[in-house]
């Protein structure tokens, strides 16, 4: 767990969000707070609704019934003009790297900001190289993605992901698509960016690094928050069956 200490101030609220594909429910009315810094893993088995609500917070699924508000601004999916404000202080990482392979690596991190904040040549490089520092990748900034590994292009996909310089970073299970060996690489990277006091909301099946790094656990089942607390406590210490199941499987 991080020893950053949390702030009082709320940046991401979901109030009695409901989800459905067709008749299908997915999210059954979820209430989430996540404060400033805070880092709040989700856990829970396939199919539980994981996945789906971090694509509501983020605006890449339009939810039914409910409110989503991202450091105090409503989220309104059916608004571009606010889609785009709002994925300029959201990012999202997914667990396929979705680079563009026609790109160089410092390519891919200077597109959306060049776009958006319209910075000179110069001073997009000066932060595509300084990102990649920050990710242990400086090396590698004209290198194309099928020239890294997995691990390489996922810790390139974090780094283009805080190009837009977000304060909150929603992570799907990123090292799902890794071989073994390649996972602590990216997870070291997000380990850091929670000990500069990122805020994090992640859905992982890696229960060691979740215990590790997160103030706060949430494990769904069947579309609804079934049980949450801290790291500790809700590993240890589990309250309900199916949550007991659950950590007994893995």
């Amino acid at each position: 767990m991080s020893d950053k200490p949390l702030t009082s101030e709320i940046v991401i609220e979901a109030k009695g969000l409901k989800k459905f594909f067709g008749s299908k429910s997915v999210l059954k009315g979820i209430d989430l707070t996540v404060f400033q810094s805070e880092v709040v893993a989700i856990i829970g088995r396939s199919g539980s609704g994981k996945s789906t609500l971090l694509r509501c917070l983020n605006g890449l699924e339009a939810f039914q019934e409910g409110s989503v508000r991202i450091n105090g601004a409503e989220l309104k999916t059916n608004n571009a003009q606010t889609l785009r404000a709002l994925r300029q202080q959201i990012g999202m990482i997914f667990q396929s790297f979705n680079l563009f392979p026609h790109l160089s690596v410092g390519e891919n991190l200077m597109l959306a900001p060049h776009l958006v904040h319209k910075k000179t040549k110069n001073e997009l490089s000066t932060q595509a190289i300084n990102l990649l520092k920050r990710v242990g990748l400086e090396e590698k900034f004209h290198a194309f993605p099928d020239e890294l590994s997995g691990g390489q292009q996922q810790r390139v996909a974090i780094a283009r992901a805080l190009a837009m310089g977000p304060s909150i970073l929603l992570c799907d299970e990123i090292t799902s698509a890794l071989d073994p060996e390649l996972v602590s690489e990216v997870l070291q990277v997000v380990e850091s960016l929670a000990q500069e006091g990122m805020t994090l909301l992640m859905v992982t099946h890696e229960m060691n690094f979740a215990k590790k790094v997160s103030h706060r656990v949430i494990f769904m089942h069947e579309g609804r928050v079934h049980e949450e607390g801290s790291s500790i406590d809700l590993f240890t210490n589990p309250k309900t069956t199916e949550l007991k199941q659950f950590l007994s499987s893995i």
